[in-house]
């Protein structure tokens, strides 16, 4: 599994409130979003949205998951971008 490209995804997810939504951005399906999500879930070994049908929730892990990838997302792109500007 792809952590880093899991992580960005569960962000989407959450920054815009759906699996359809962060679906269209990256132009996959929302079966492949929530099969990514799943994924991760396992991996961690803890459940990080509660799903219905009308909406998503963040637990508890997933709150604090949540944060944490965002500085280490940032991070990473920061990191990124200065390596490439040295180019």
């Amino acid at each position: 599994m792809d952590q880093i490209g899991a992580m960005r995804v569960f962000l989407r997810v959450i920054q815009t409130g759906s699996f359809s939504a962060a679906a269209r951005e990256q132009n996959t399906s929302q079966a492949t979003v929530s099969k990514k999500i799943s994924a991760l879930e396992d991996k961690l070994g803890a459940k990080l949205i509660t799903r219905t049908s009308r909406e998503l929730s963040l637990t508890q892990a997933g709150h604090e998951y949540f944060g944490h990838c965002v500085s280490i997302l940032q991070e990473i792109d920061e990191v990124e971008a200065n390596v490439r500007s040295q180019v």
